[in-house]
């Protein structure tokens, strides 16, 4: 049985981990805005290994089709390679940010996260006089009090790295170091994955652009040449004209 596009054994694990949810959106938040909360990131980078090493536990007995074992023992592989970055974080930076790339991951691969922040990365069609327009959400980084219209570029791979105009809206799933010209260039930025401490995130803080992450269909509905508006204040995309 499926749900939500992901096995049983995601929804176990989602349902075990469901107590932590709220404690780790907090601790994200609450370091966006600077309130370092040293208790509770102690608290999380101390205990969340030992409970999805014990959530792990439970689900292996729960498990009986080869599928749902399959999709499992790739997971724990996955979420092995994120825990493996714990021993390296020494300060309290470090720390919280390795807490976001862990609820990053956990929350692209079990079906409950997807749920609880149901208003990130839902396509809606509103009614705007005869014609429809789509919008959906994502994450701001930076709150910018003005929203940016332009044209969107969709930029996968350096070969692309030519279509962006200044002044274009940046769309991609992810960026890094090699995309900072492109951020330069561009009047806003959308990716699909990402955090608030993702490069992205902290990228275009200090360049000052609107930016939006962890939109997560944005490269798969916008296209080349979409007229769009970027809402970086509410996290809000709306594509006001789509390209011919």
């Amino acid at each position: 049985k499926k749900s939500g596009g992901k096995s049983n054994w995601g929804a176990g694990l989602d349902y075990l981990l469901k107590n932590y949810w709220d404690d780790l959106d907090k601790l994200i938040e609450d370091n966006y805005y600077k309130r370092h909360n040293k208790k509770l990131i102690s608290y999380l980078f101390s205990r969340m290994p030992g409970i999805i090493e014990e959530s792990i536990k439970k689900m292996r007995n729960l498990c009986k089709r080869e599928s749902d074992k399959k999709g499992l023992n790739d997971w724990i592989k996955k979420v092995n390679a994120v825990l493996k970055y714990r021993e390296s974080a020494k300060n309290l930076n470090e720390k919280v940010i390795f807490i976001d790339n862990l609820t990053q991951f956990l929350r692209e691969t079990t079906i409950g996260s997807r749920r609880d922040y149901s208003n990130i990365s839902v396509l809606k069609k509103k009614s705007v006089g005869r014609r429809g327009k789509l919008e959906f959400r994502g994450q701001s980084v930076n709150h910018c009090v003005r929203k940016i219209k332009g044209i969107a570029k969709i930029i996968i791979n350096r070969a692309s790295f030519k279509k962006l105009k200044t002044g274009d809206i940046l769309v991609t799933d992810e960026t890094d170091a090699s995309f900072l010209p492109l951020m330069k260039k561009a009047r806003a930025i959308i990716t699909d994955t990402g955090g608030i401490l993702c490069h992205a995130a902290i990228a275009a803080r200090e360049l000052e652009k609107p930016c939006i992450v962890g939109a997560t269909i944005a490269t798969k509905i916008l296209k080349d040449g979409d007229l769009v508006e970027v809402d970086a204040d509410k996290g809000i995309v709306k594509i006001l004209k789509k390209a011919k």
